[in-house]
């Protein structure tokens, strides 16, 4: 997601400087406030023009005459992060909050550069005192949203989104990752409704596209999946992940040679990507071609040495060109990784123990 930064506004010269009665006003003979003022001021524009070293200079200066100008210290961490300086923006944002406690974006920055260094527990605590200040700013509420899921909380992180969205109505974002709560939650219908939400907010935004994709494949609207696939796959075809999915709807609808030929351009596109070659055996399977589906999941297996399924559909395959002893061994390797089905069939061919 495209980070947030907050700027601090610039801060106008004192009104008595405009009354000198000398044609012009060296720096020099400034108060150090005034002095620091504008050196900050200097800092913002060359932050604005992207020139993060030379703003840089001028905060340090301006912090130099002026060693507790909080503001100075928020530019400075914002203009650190933007050089990925993480570590440094964090001290400076750590100096503005001692300097002003009540800056929600002081504790906003810093919860970015935490993310930024991996710290996401420190992120989640500064987000979270964001909102406590600030509780109309709805990035804050998303973000820590965003930090929930990934933990794996979804019905907080559910919770965050229902806040970020009450606050900005418009938040296609927002939508969209309350929309994959409600998938993890198996709340399907809802998480539809808020996919279709951020599209009609943000029609170009894919992800939410194929995402919606995948929620009506789960609510078993697989015509509605296939629509939503064909729509991504139109406008972006280098998705291995797109074509695999629509290749596994188009096999749960019975179209095994269409998966077939989506498998196959997954593969085209990512030859490493294990789960398509495990999917076009399968595929294949369905249409009686034993001996490619074999050598697609021996395939797999040789990407993943632990993919239970993939030695699961080659025991199949095996069976099926007589050759029992590879199908037996398949099918305990599939159980000793976990597939309890392996088993079954192992005991149902008359497998005998090694």
């Amino acid at each position: 997601m495209q980070k947030v930064l907050l700027l601090a506004l610039g801060l106008g010269l004192s009104a008595t400087t405009a009354q000198a009665q000398v044609d012009t006003v060296r720096a020099s003979t400034l108060p150090p406030a005034q002095q620091a003022e504008k050196l900050y001021n200097s800092g913002v524009a060359k932050y604005n023009s992207k020139s993060y070293r030379a703003a840089i200079q001028d905060f340090d200066k301006a912090l130099t005459l002026r060693p507790d100008f909080a503001k100075a210290f928020y530019n400075r961490a914002t203009t650190r992060y933007e050089l990925k300086e993480y570590q440094m923006a964090v001290q400076d944002y750590d100096q503005a909050i001692k300097l002003e406690a009540t800056g929600f974006s002081n504790y906003f920055g810093r919860a970015q550069a935490q993310e930024a260094l991996g710290k996401p527990a420190e992120a989640e605590l500064d987000y979270g005192k964001a909102t406590e200040i600030k509780p109309d700013y709805a990035p804050a509420w998303y973000y820590r949203g965003a930090l929930l899921f990934e933990k794996g909380d979804f019905k907080a992180a559910k919770a965050d989104f229902d806040q970020a969205i009450k606050v900005d109505p418009n938040y296609a974002y927002a939508y969209h990752d309350r929309a994959s709560a409600q998938r993890k939650l198996s709340n399907f219908d809802a998480a539809i409704q808020d996919y279709t939400k951020a599209l009609s907010l943000q029609p170009d935004f894919l992800p939410a596209l194929l995402n919606r994709a995948a929620a009506k494949r789960r609510a078993n609207d697989l015509k509605g999946a296939l629509a939503d696939y064909n729509a991504y796959l139109s406008k972006k075809q280098d998705n291995a992940t797109a074509f695999t999915n629509r290749g596994s709807t188009r096999y749960d609808a019975g179209d095994y040679k269409g998966a077939v030929e989506d498998f196959t351009k997954a593969i085209e596109l990512d030859g490493s990507y294990a789960f398509a070659w495990n999917n076009r055996a399968a595929a294949r399977l369905k249409l009686d071609d034993y001996k490619n589906a074999a050598a697609d999941a021996s395939k797999a297996i040789a990407l993943n040495a632990q993919y239970a399924e993939a030695y699961m559909n080659r025991g199949h395959a095996r069976e099926m060109l007589r050759e029992a002893d590879g199908a037996c061994q398949d099918w305990k390797k599939a159980a000793e990784l976990g597939l309890e089905t392996g088993s079954s069939y192992a005991a149902n061919s008359g497998c005998g123990a090694e």
